[in-house]
């Protein structure tokens, strides 16, 4: 469709045309006619002038719309290829963003990074995959106390802010390597056949308890086993009663901070596999933390996993 423009040009062309041919034409002496009878044109002659300005308006606008036609294709033309343009640099940009690793403001590329190993799974039914190994670094203070470089730094600092809130914490136990994890179980195992249960049936209980190597979180590196710190002067193994000190509380509210969750709560037992264990704290990142303590949910529930 022609801008109003345009039609009002052809309008106008076809006006100066018309007035054109009907009073512009010949020279300075036809204008005056030599006698009355010149005056008055016959009708065949004023057939002919109106033909022929007829012809002129219809030739002049017909000119001035296919320019401006004209003009129109070449904008719309011109239009379309910046457009093109526009959108080729555009897929350019995002196509070069994906490949450098910049991702999208609603999930950044540190939480991505992160989900792929503090969030993996390990249980009975997720064990870790032969030949599985882990980077991991001591925790000062403690002999032999090994845990995930990664997420080392956060451990030391939920260790020194519940000292320093008058709750001092014990790491009982960090890493395991598979090889512990498998001793654990075995020992575990023996203990329940010393009490009259088949190996069959003595090793299903000793899982409730000690995780079969391979699929303990420990030897995932991101768990840790953490008491009181004087809770071995009354105490000779880890029981549920530590739920009663203000320790336990100090980490129920404030574990998720840090990036770590009560790995082990009371009543998801059917969900987790694993009895309730008040002193099992799991990293798996600040903002999944939260969201896991905050909802009542066990990091199976979490993942999409039950």
């Amino acid at each position: 469709m022609l801008p109003k423009l345009t039609w009002s040009a052809a309008l106008l062309a076809a006006c100066v045309f018309a007035f054109t041919a009907c009073f512009g034409g010949g020279d300075s002496s036809s204008s005056k006619p030599s006698s009355a009878s010149s005056t008055v044109p016959s009708s065949s002659s004023m057939h002919s002038s109106s033909s022929g300005v007829m012809d002129k308006v219809e030739s002049g606008a017909s000119d001035v719309m296919s320019g401006a036609m004209s003009d129109a294709s070449d904008a719309w033309s011109e239009a379309v290829s910046d457009a093109s343009d526009a959108m080729s640099d555009a897929r350019s940009r995002l196509n070069a963003r994906e490949e450098s690793g910049v991702m999208s403001e609603s999930r950044p590329a540190a939480a991505e990074a992160e989900s792929s190993w503090a969030l993996r799974l390990v249980n009975a039914e997720s064990p870790l995959p032969e030949g599985f190994s882990v980077e991991t670094r001591a925790i000062p203070g403690y002999e032999n106390r090994e845990f995930d470089a990664r997420a080392a730094d956060a451990l030391e600092q939920m260790l020194s802010d519940a000292e320093a809130a008058g709750c001092k914490l014990y790491l009982v136990s960090a890493y395991r390597s598979v090889a512990r994890q498998d001793a654990l179980f075995r020992r575990k195992t023996e203990a329940f056949m010393e009490e009259g249960f088949p190996r069959e049936e003595a090793e299903r209980q000793a899982a409730r308890y000690v995780a079969r190597p391979g699929t303990s979180e420990h030897n995932l590196g991101l768990a840790a086993d953490i008491v009181s710190a004087d809770w071995y002067s009354s105490n000779n193994d880890l029981t549920t009663a530590f739920e009663d000190t203000p320790h336990f509380a100090w980490l129920a509210a404030h574990c998720a901070d840090y990036g770590f969750i009560l790995r082990y709560p009371e009543g998801k037992e059917a969900v987790t596999g694993v009895t309730y264990e008040p002193w099992h704290y799991r990293y798996v990142g600040a903002d999944a933390a939260r969201a896991i303590m905050e909802n009542g949910l066990t990091l199976e529930e979490y993942v999409g996993k039950t």
